[in-house]
C-alpha cells in the first residue's frame, strides 16, 4: 500500500527548473527605475519571454559594489519562472538578463536555477 502512495503521489507532479532573477531597479547615476519603466519592460519583455506565467516579487536587495567598495542596498523585483528545460530556454532567459542590463545601465542581474518538482 504504501508503494502505491508513493507512486501516486510521485506521478502528481512533473520535475522541472525553476529559474529566479532578480532586477535591481537603482541606476548607476543614483536615479531609480521607474514605476512605469519596469512595467513596460514587464508587460513588454518579461511577458513575451514568459509566455506559461511567472510570479513577481518585489523586494529589497544588497550587494557588494566592487568598484566603489561598498554594499549597496536598493528596491528588487524577483521573477520566478517554472519551465522544463531546454537550451533555446535558457538562451531566452539569459538574452532578457542582456537586454534588462542594456536598458538600465545593470552590473548584472542574479540568475537562480533549480531542479524542482511542481504539480499545477
Amino acid at each position: 500500500m504504501l508503494l502505491i502512495c508513493l507512486f501516486l503521489c510521485s506521478c502528481s507532479s512533473t520535475r522541472m527548473f525553476e529559474t529566479d532573477l532578480y532586477f535591481g531597479q537603482s541606476k548607476p547615476d543614483g536615479t531609480a527605475i521607474t514605476e512605469n519603466e519596469w512595467n513596460h519592460f514587464r508587460e513588454t519583455k518579461i511577458v513575451n519571454a514568459f509566455k506559461e506565467g511567472t510570479t513577481i516579487i518585489r523586494g529589497t536587495g544588497t550587494w557588494y559594489d566592487v568598484a566603489n567598495k561598498k554594499l549597496i542596498s536598493e528596491p528588487t523585483y524577483v521573477v520566478v519562472y517554472f519551465y522544463k528545460y531546454s537550451r533555446q530556454v535558457s538562451k531566452r532567459i539569459d538574452s532578457l538578463r542582456s537586454l534588462y542590463k542594456a536598458t538600465f545601465q545593470q552590473q548584472s542581474i542574479l540568475r537562480v536555477d533549480k531542479k524542482v518538482k511542481a504539480a499545477f
